[in-house]
């Protein structure tokens, strides 16, 4: 009988460091679809946050938008929910909401295990800086067909390929 770990991945497979085993990459449309997902969890988390704040203030003390406590409380509640969605969800599962939406799983790039918790805070960082700096510029310079790289030595998979063995 062959041993399989929860997600499919023959142990064997998965305990040989030495195999030359390098998962292939999720398509496009995945990628793009569990980053919405993610992003669009994110925003109205930290939506939902900042509406709560305002709705605990008295009805006489409505907060001006200059405000930096509300502001304050929106980008806490959207870097908290990306952080435990992006770090401890995939640390845990292999997956955050929108990669198990999405049906993917990420894994380490050199041999499919799991991927570790540095790595994953790296890649939490880097992702947050390309959506913020290089995703706006190349979308206001006309864009790029060129595949997103895989970054902090993980990829991401299709969860069909793990199940099956070949990731």
């Amino acid at each position: 009988m062959d041993s399989k770990d929860l997600f499919g991945v023959p142990r064997e497979q998965r305990l040989n460091r030495n195999a030359d085993v390098v998962p292939t990459p999720a398509s496009m449309g995945r990628r793009y679809g569990a980053a919405t997902i993610d992003g669009t969890l994110a925003v109205v988390c930290a939506g939902i946050s900042g509406l709560q704040y305002v709705l605990s203030l008295p009805v006489s003390e409505a907060p001006p938008l200059t405000d930096g406590t509300l502001w304050l409380r929106i980008f806490a509640g959207g870097i908290g929910v990306s952080l435990v969605n992006q770090v401890l969800l995939v640390l845990l599962f292999r997956c955050s909401v929108g990669k198990l939406l999405a049906g993917t799983r990420v894994v380490k790039l050199t041999d499919g295990g799991r991927p570790r918790l540095w790595q994953l805070f790296g890649r939490w960082i880097g992702g947050i800086a390309y959506g913020l700096t290089i995703l706006p510029l190349g979308f206001i310079l006309g864009g790029s067909d060129a595949p997103p790289l895989d970054f902090a030595g993980l990829r991401i998979v299709a969860a069909v390929d793990m199940r099956s063995g070949q990731a």
